[in-house]
């Protein structure tokens, strides 16, 4: 497999967080409710609008299973909102995400790939270069919650890298 060879780690907030946050039981702050017999773990994630006329926008996604080494040759962003990804059925799924150079767009020498559990959801926040998920394994469904633009052009953009990346497992 050619391309720029990104090695995969598992997914942790600290290592997560230029891009959006990891949602998950046991992060933030935790309070007991419901009459004794749950905690709510606050703070964890917050959904983002940045500019531009938005609703708020709720989908499930059926991801095909893929595996390792994966080949990524476009990535995708949304400039107007923050896009959760929670799954439903999951067993582990891949994480690309991308950091932005001074103009917007991407460095894909500076990509960062992340071994997510199926007990973890992940909020990219708004702008963050990033490839679709990649469910591994088995076939995955995912609630997708995002604020959908009035204009559906203005909020999704594209850019086909020059080289494609390669996600490997972790070393």
């Amino acid at each position: 497999m050619t391309g720029i060879l990104i090695p995969s780690r598992p997914l942790e907030p600290d290592g997560f967080r230029p891009f959006g946050d990891v949602v998950q039981a046991g992060l933030g702050t935790v309070s007991r409710v419901n009459d004794g017999r749950a905690d709510r773990f606050d703070g964890v994630g917050r959904l983002e609008r940045s500019m531009g006329d938005t609703a708020p926008a709720i989908a499930v996604y059926r991801i095909d299973a893929s595996t390792l080494p994966h080949r990524i040759p476009r990535l995708e962003r949304h400039p107007l909102s923050s896009q959760l990804f929670v799954p439903m059925n999951a067993a582990r799924y891949l994480v690309v995400a991308v950091p932005s150079d001074g103009e917007g767009l991407p460095v894909p020498g500076r990509a960062a790939a992340f071994l997510a559990a199926g007990n973890q959801a992940i909020n990219y926040r708004p702008g963050v270069w990033h490839c679709p998920l990649v469910a591994l394994d088995r076939p995955a469904d995912f609630i997708m919650v995002m604020g959908q633009a009035f204009d559906a052009s203005a909020d999704c953009e594209f850019f086909d890298l020059p080289e494609p990346l390669a996600v490997g497992p972790a070393p």
